[in-house]
């Protein structure tokens, strides 16, 4: 257990060593929101994508001290109805105006919006209110803040102070002029669907991850220009296919399995 102890630790501490390119952010902080320690409250701001690859650590910024927990749950698209790609418990702890970082592993796809929401644990130490950095009125282009309290959601007009890392794949698009084209129709499918390439395959290796980026499928030696990718027992909902071939990643996309 000691030696899975530490192997487990040095593998979390190489991927955070990893995580130091910065895809989104949002600094222009000119305000404090008072955010409530209150059930049912919470802030959660969307943001856009710029590259595909794992979002592994988003950086959010408070201003005044405290030393509490609380929830933090990344989930597709704009809001928090979209599907969750990660909840975990966290620790919020600084002296005032501080970056808190929350270390994630979400796959994600450039353009594709995403949303991060803040809740703080009743009872978990964070004070009411406790500061949230904001940027009044916001201008960050690719997403906004927003409220979530027993009335339903607000707009703040604000955008939160942050950041958002990401980490590329490895070789993804290494030279873009050369690297084949992929299709995959029909995306949703429901029983199979066909992937398809302008360029053949040698020795293809095809995964797929679902939404907290575990592998769930795997098919290797694939050849040639085609290749039917069946369901078989996958739930539907949606889920990152990546292709690789020679140890380099040929192509990431999004998969959405429907009933």
């Amino acid at each position: 257990m000691g030696v899975m102890l530490v192997v487990f630790m040095l593998k979390t501490d190489l991927l955070q060593a990893q995580c130091i390119t910065v895809d989104q952010s949002q600094l222009n902080y000119n305000g404090g929101m008072s955010a409530r320690n209150v059930y049912q409250y919470s802030e959660w701001q969307n943001f856009t994508a710029g590259a595909t690859g794992n979002l592994c650590k988003i950086e959010v910024g408070f201003f005044n001290a405290m030393t509490g927990t609380g929830t933090f749950i990344v989930f597709s698209g704009t809001g928090t109805g979209g599907t969750v790609l990660q909840s975990q418990t966290v620790t919020v702890s600084g002296a005032g105006n501080f970056f808190q970082s929350f270390f994630v592993s979400v796959p994600v796809i450039s353009g594709s919006v995403y949303t991060f929401q803040f809740i703080p644990t009743q009872g978990g130490g964070l004070p009411d209110p406790y500061g949230v950095q904001v940027q009044s009125p916001g201008t960050y282009a690719g997403g906004e803040m927003r409220i979530t309290d027993p009335s339903g959601i607000s707009a703040t007009g604000f955008d939160m102070v942050f950041k958002t890392y990401v980490s590329p794949y490895t070789n993804v698009n290494e030279n873009p002029a050369a690297a084949p084209i992929v299709t995959i129709a029909p995306n949703p499918f429901s029983t199979e669907t066909t992937l398809k390439s302008n360029t053949s395959f040698n020795n293809m290796l095809v995964i797929i991850y679902n939404v907290f980026g575990q592998e769930v499928k795997r098919i290797a030696n694939v050849s040639g220009t085609e290749i039917t990718l069946h369901r078989d027992n996958l739930d539907a909902g949606m889920y990152f296919i990546r292709m690789e071939e020679g140890g380099k990643t040929i192509m990431t996309n999004k998969l959405i399995i429907a009933d």
